[in-house]
């Protein structure tokens, strides 16, 4: 099953890290938005199936990011992937409806056990 997946990040670096991290069996059908705004953008132009979101990003950050797609109806499948690996950060982004929390520079094997507990294996 091929999905359509975004990986949101500000830095190019964590984008390309998180690319090549991925699970084969999720699908090379990958695009990537460098801000928040960027995400809303093609959320709202193309479907997507599942999106790995940052939290900390100048402009929108992932928290708004998630809120804004919660209150439109729109949140696919959401992994958030940050380097705030506090408690109250897990809690707030699961409120506001992601499916898991992951910390940034996961490996692609913790990262394939994440995406078969979520269920998208």
């Amino acid at each position: 099953m091929s999905m359509r997946v975004l990986i949101v990040d500000d830095s190019r670096t964590a984008r390309l890290m998180l690319r090549r991290a991925l699970p084969q069996a999720l699908g090379r059908e990958v695009v990537e938005a460098a801000s928040g705004s960027e995400a809303l953008a093609r959320i709202a132009a193309e479907p997507i199936d599942v999106m790995f979101l940052d939290l900390t990003m100048s402009g929108l950050d992932g928290y708004q990011v998630l809120k804004a797609l919660k209150e439109a109806g729109r949140l696919p499948l959401t992994i958030v992937v940050s380097a705030d690996v506090q408690p109250l950060a897990q809690q707030r982004v699961r409120a506001l409806g992601a499916m898991a929390f992951v910390p940034k520079n996961i490996s692609g094997t913790d990262l394939t056990s994440v995406v078969e507990t979520a269920g998208l294996l």
